[in-house]
């Protein structure tokens, strides 16, 4: 396991905490991506993952989520009121933040860095999924498929 600290070793303290919002930027984006609103379904699941990442993500990036997790929820709650009120500035806002986080990360390791862009982009689908019903994928698996096909995917990369 590549120890937290040598592993974000370039980056500042400043720049380290921002990739620590890098999940809640994740989840903020996924959430507003469908229908411009947080649902209660959307953000329980940003705060479940978060969690469960501290067990699940790669060895070398579970210290990482082990501080995320610490304050995730709060954070969450802290940068969705920090958004504009504006929708169409919502996404742009969002697009920034997600900028800056690719760039802090182009500061990483290799190795590190890729990882963490799988875990991020896997973030980004597990959140914007999870307002999906039972009905849309078990009931109708035509029209689920539709949808994911629609649905895209963040990429980190340009």
């Amino acid at each position: 396991m590549i120890e937290i600290k040598k592993a974000f070793q370039n980056l500042s303290a400043e720049e380290f905490s921002q990739l620590l919002d890098s999940p809640v930027w994740i989840s903020l984006a996924a959430s507003y991506a469908g229908d411009g609103v947080v649902s209660e379904d959307e953000m329980a699941e940003a705060i479940r993952l978060a969690h469960l990442r501290v067990f699940t993500a790669p060895k070398s990036l579970r210290p990482f989520y082990e501080l995320v997790d610490s304050q995730f929820e709060q954070r969450f709650t802290i940068l969705d009121l920090r958004l504009p009120s504006d929708p169409s500035d919502v996404e742009i806002y969002l697009e920034q933040q997600l900028k800056r986080v690719y760039e802090i990360m182009l500061k990483l390791d290799p190795d590190v860095r890729s990882s963490l862009e799988e875990s991020l982009e896997s973030f980004y689908e597990h959140v914007f999924n999870s307002h999906k019903s039972f009905f849309q994928y078990f009931a109708l698996p035509v029209l689920s498929s539709r949808l994911d096909k629609k649905a895209g995917h963040y990429k980190f990369s340009k």
